[in-house]
């Protein structure tokens, strides 16, 4: 009896897929379609009415465990599988990390409604003179193909394709040294009233202690770093910043842009394994480079005026 149970509930869920696709009128392909009269007999018993019910039982008889095992298969391939129902040009979002997935939910620029692609790439991008913004404003040359492009290129400086290449990059590559040098000018100053003997916190003053008796401590730890030696401090940054140079513009697949390498050594988090969310990136990274820029600029000509650093600065307009 336990097995006579056990082969009508295996039966009963082989069908039910089957039942579920005549029922919703779809038609199965000619190849799925189960081979013979008695197969065919036998699903439409399955669907007959409860008053010929022992019409039904006395030919069960003739169903074997190949005519389940086929009514199974037939009933897989007809409902594929979930992915196989994603667009190909969307299905490598399947495939992005868990850091990437993360941006998209809480990182993005724009509402989740909003192709960040189409949102600041293409004809649609904002620009630079927002809704005042004329066809005669925006050069021919300047079609939204690249991140930060808003359209703006009032001295002509890149009509020709090569020399807009090289302005592309010098800006990319100064706004993420600017960023870096904001951190490096304001971090030291920030924590320096802990320990105010320690090192000096003046951004455009610190450097000058590598040639003092005592060397530079990093961060005034002792024993961290000590630097004495500047022309040690440059081969070390140049071995550093060289090797890494070398392996973005060498190393990087040919099919990539060599500005943006990815990978495990320059995205070891996977942001970039998302193409939305790599193209929001992109435009975010441009724009505080070039606000960290400006930043520098400011941070020059404060430095040059007053003789402190940007916190004191910061203090002393606050009357703190």
């Amino acid at each position: 009896m336990g097995m006579l149970a056990a082969a009508g509930l295996f039966t009963s869920a082989a069908a039910a897929p089957y039942v579920v696709a005549l029922a919703s009128g779809r038609v199965l392909p000619e190849r799925r379609v189960l081979q013979g009269k008695r197969r065919d007999l036998w699903c439409r018993r399955a669907l007959a009415p409860a008053d010929d019910e022992e019409a039904e039982m006395s030919d069960m008889s003739n169903v074997g465990l190949d005519d389940v095992f086929n009514l199974i298969q037939q009933a897989t391939d007809a409902d594929p599988e979930p992915e196989d129902l994603i667009p190909s040009d969307t299905r490598r979002d399947m495939k992005s990390t868990g850091a990437s997935q993360w941006y998209k939910v809480y990182g993005r620029s724009v509402p989740p409604s909003v192709d960040a692609r189409a949102a600041y790439y293409g004809p649609k991008r904002p620009l630079w003179k927002g809704g005042a913004t004329s066809p005669k404003d925006v050069p021919a040359y300047l079609k939204g193909e690249y991140p930060g492009d808003y359209g703006c290129d009032v001295l002509g400086l890149c009509k020709d394709p090569a020399k807009f290449a090289t302005l592309r990059a010098q800006e990319l590559f100064n706004g993420r040294w600017a960023m870096l040098g904001i951190v490096g000018c304001i971090v030291p100053e920030l924590i320096s009233p802990s320990n105010p003997s320690a090192f000096e916190p003046v951004w455009f003053k610190a450097g000058a202690q590598i040639f003092s008796d005592a060397g530079i401590d990093y961060l005034g730890l002792p024993g961290l770093i000590n630097a004495h030696n500047i022309y040690a401090v440059a081969a070390v940054q140049l071995v550093l910043m060289g090797g890494a140079e070398l392996a973005r513009s060498k190393a990087a697949p040919k099919d990539i842009d060599s500005l943006y390498p990815g990978g495990k050594a320059f995205d070891p988090l996977g942001f970039s394994s998302d193409a939305e969310s790599f193209a929001d990136l992109k435009v975010k990274e441009i724009k505080n480079g070039r606000l960290a820029m400006l930043a520098m600029a400011g941070l020059f000509a404060q430095g040059a005026v007053t003789g402190v650093g940007p916190i004191q600065n910061l203090h002393d307009f606050l009357h703190l």
